[in-house]
Parts: structure tokens; C-alpha cells; sequence
């Protein structure tokens, strides 16, 4: 096995005191690195701890990689203690860290597909898969939250809203969006493939609280109108009369 300082295997990832790296086992052949992190220790004379270390509970995520390398974290967590500022820490029941999470729902919100966000990421299909159906479920995606919510009108323009050869697609940041996704406006609607998505999308709505999140379900319905313009037309001659 290749030994790594365990100091510098500390500082790559971020960790702080009071966390502290207790063991790590690295596979060359695989890629991968997996790391046990808990809560440092009070140690007297000779290293001998002071006292027993308290009861823990583990959680094993997937981390952002270091190069080509996987990184595994398993942390000990001290049960009923919740540590928002870690980003090498991740949400209960969840298969990343929340600084992997950040970077795999930007990928979303640009539209990736899943299996191109395995391919991106080198994550595994089902990692993604898990991910993305939590967030779908109501469980929080890892993700920051801005100071200020962000409201429908101040949502940020996605990278298709100034593109031309859409003028009949209204602007992200329009208001009926998020009218037509909380059903407050009625649309007479001839395309199946879009009663499924409406229906899909509301339903997931009603479980979900995180903002960004909500959001997410906004541009993907707003890119399901510019793909799929064409044949949206009765539709979206609707949306423009608001």
C-alpha cells in the first residue's frame, strides 16, 4: 500500500479541527481512497486517551476526487449534532458530500443528463440515480441556500433564454412558469408527452421545500418548452396570453 502523510491527506480535504483524519486505506489499482474521519480526542502523556470517546454514529459519502483518485469519507458523528458549515460532510441518507452534491445539482440545472453526469463526474449510475430521486422526494439537496430566497423573477437566465430561434418561448423569468407549475392557470393542453410532465412535476412540488430545488423543476420545464417548441405551439399561445 502507498503511504500518505496524514497531515497532508487533512489539508487536501479540507479538514479542520476539532476533525481529525484517524485512518485511510488507499487502492492504486482502483482509484480509490477511503478516509475515517471523527472527532479529535483529548490524549494525556505517551498518546493515551484521556477519557472514552463518546458514542457515534457513521456516515460514508462519496467526496469530491483528489485528481484521478475516488475519495471515500466514513465520519463519526456524535448523534443529535447537525454541522451545516462542513462540506465534506453530507446529509443523512444521502450518497454525497454536500460540496459533490453542489457541483452534481449545477450539472442539473444545466440540463446534463444523468448518465453524462456519471460520465463527468466518474460516479456511478446508481449514486446519481439515488441522489435525484431524494431531491424529487423532498430531501434537501446539499446545496446551499442563498441569504435571500430567490423569488421566480429573479431566478438567473438560463444559458438557451437570449438564444435566438425561440421568440415564442416567454423568458425564464417570467411570472407563468411558476403559475403553470402551481396550477394557478389553466392550459388547454394537446401534447401527452406534457400532461405526463405537468402531472410528474406537480406531484413531486407538493413534497418538496427546498427552493433550489424548486427552481430546478422551473428550468426543466422551461427547456422542455425550448426543445420541444415545434410542437408546442397551441400551447405556448397560451402562456404568451398569460
Amino acid at each position: 500500500m502507498i503511504s500518505i502523510d496524514k497531515a497532508l491527506l487533512r489539508q487536501l480535504l479540507l479538514i479542520e479541527r476539532p476533525w481529525e483524519v484517524r485512518e485511510y486505506q488507499f487502492d492504486p489499482r482502483k482509484r480509490r481512497c477511503d478516509v475515517w474521519v471523527a472527532p479529535e480526542v483529548e490524549r494525556g502523556w505517551f498518546g493515551r486517551e484521556r477519557k472514552p470517546a463518546a458514542s457515534t454514529l457513521t456516515g460514508s459519502w462519496r467526496h469530491l476526487s483528489i485528481g484521478p483518485i475516488q475519495c471515500h469519507l466514513h465520519v463519526a458523528l456524535p448523534p443529535g449534532q447537525h454541522h451545516p458549515g462542513l462540506e465534506w460532510l453530507g446529509e443523512p441518507g444521502m450518497p454525497f458530500t454536500r460540496a459533490l452534491s453542489q457541483r452534481v445539482f449545477a450539472m442539473f440545472n444545466q440540463g446534463v443528463s444523468l448518465q453524462s453526469v456519471c460520465t463527468l463526474m466518474d460516479l456511478s449510475l446508481q449514486d446519481v440515480w439515488r441522489y435525484r430521486y431524494a431531491i424529487d422526494s423532498g430531501r434537501p439537496s446539499g446545496v446551499a441556500e442563498a441569504p435571500v430566497a430567490a423569488s421566480p423573477a429573479a431566478a438567473p437566465r438560463a444559458p438557451w433564454a437570449d438564444e435566438p430561434g425561440h421568440p415564442n418561448v416567454p423568458d425564464l423569468t417570467d411570472p407563468v412558469w411558476m403559475r403553470l407549475l402551481n396550477a394557478e392557470m389553466g392550459l388547454d393542453i394537446r401534447v401527452l408527452s406534457l400532461k405526463l410532465m405537468l402531472t410528474r412535476v406537480r406531484s413531486q412540488l407538493e413534497l418538496i421545500n427546498d427552493e433550489e430545488v424548486r427552481l430546478l423543476k422551473l428550468r426543466e420545464l422551461h427547456r422542455y418548452f425550448v426543445k420541444n417548441e415545434r410542437v408546442l405551439t397551441h400551447e405556448l399561445a397560451q402562456l404568451r396570453q398569460g
